[in-house]
């Protein structure tokens, strides 16, 4: 973790973080004493363990992908024998299975905005997801708006504008040129402003400023609305029933937030935001107008964000013949 802190970005330290904790509390269970010690059936026995404990097999595929890095800034520092990385086995992901993993589909987000906006209105979880969902915005974006980025346009249109602030703790992925004033839509500017007037903490963070999502602390963090996300969007909370055939009423996931995130049915954030574009392109927009509202090139959006099945393709050309 050390090697790797002030080479990557946080959001990916973290991601190596759990994986390779997870991996040592293993070894010490296992009365392991060394990092000497261990072995290709040791971390053989390690992934096995966590394709056991009913979680997505793209989840287990992402932790040992960074346990490899691990292994491998073992071996090239001589604390392990060379060629243990090699034969580490990463466990395969259907193509179908990490394509619906990956993305949330438009009527399940819709499912769970009728649920929010009935049982949780203008709450931080409604208004985070809402404000994702429709902005196709990254987490970190999210989590850099203040109050006053909830604006208008010169018509009086409502807007949200995104700034990168890395002087004071909120960078945006592609620095300045990140800097966007977007359109919202009226439903999401009312979401917004009952949000603000009644749900958020009036508080600021360690620079003084005001944030739009807020914790009791100050400025909410990725943690937070990780836990809110995957706890939102388990299907057995937004439409009652459980993909996976389970019995709601037995299911430790469904009954217990703090167990949300072993859900198999559920989404973490970054599917929000590859499910929000699709919809977008289903929707008719144009991709160079969409990469700048959702700041990302049309080459990676083309590559990594249009995730559109044959079906939503041939709807979209029935709705475009419609119109001529």
């Amino acid at each position: 973790m050390n090697a790797k802190r002030g080479t990557v970005k946080d959001s990916s330290l973290r991601a190596y973080k759990f994986p390779t904790k997870d991996f040592v509390e293993f070894c010490e269970n296992q009365a392991v004493e060394s990092i000497g010690e261990v072995d290709n059936y040791l971390i053989e026995s390690w992934i096995q363990k966590r394709e056991s404990e009913d979680i997505k097999p793209i989840t287990v595929n992402n932790n040992v992908r960074f346990l490899r890095v691990f292994i491998k800034y073992c071996e090239n520092t001589g604390l392990l024998e060379g060629g243990t990385y090699d034969r580490i086995r990463l466990p395969d992901v259907p193509d179908e299975e990490r394509s619906s993993d990956e993305t949330l589909l438009a009527h399940q987000a819709n499912s769970i905005l009728d649920h929010l906006s009935t049982y949780e209105y203008a709450t931080r979880k409604h208004a985070a997801f809402a404000l994702i969902w429709e902005t196709g915005c990254r987490v970190s974006g999210a989590m850099s708006l203040d109050l006053e980025d909830v604006t208008s346009d010169r018509q009086g249109d409502p807007a949200l504008r995104f700034g990168n602030r890395k002087g004071t703790g909120t960078p945006l992925k592609n620095g300045d040129k990140s800097n966007r004033l977007i359109q919202l839509s009226e439903t999401l500017q009312g979401i917004l402003r009952d949000y603000i007037e009644v749900h958020r903490d009036d508080v600021t963070d360690d620079y003084d400023r005001k944030p739009l999502f807020t914790t009791p602390a100050g400025r909410v963090s990725r943690q937070v609305l990780y836990k809110d996300t995957v706890a939102i969007t388990r299907p057995c909370v937004y439409s009652g029933r459980c993909p996976a055939g389970r019995e709601i009423e037995s299911c430790e996931p469904a009954q217990r937030k703090k167990s949300a995130m072993s859900c198999p049915e559920n989404v973490s954030l970054h599917p929000i935001r590859r499910g929000s574009i699709t919809h977008h392109i289903n929707e008719g927009w144009e991709k160079e107008i969409l990469s700048e509202r959702v700041d990302v090139s049309v080459e990676v959006l083309e590559n990594h964000y249009d995730a559109r099945t044959e079906e939503d393709e041939l709807q979209r050309r029935k709705k475009h013949k419609r119109l001529l």
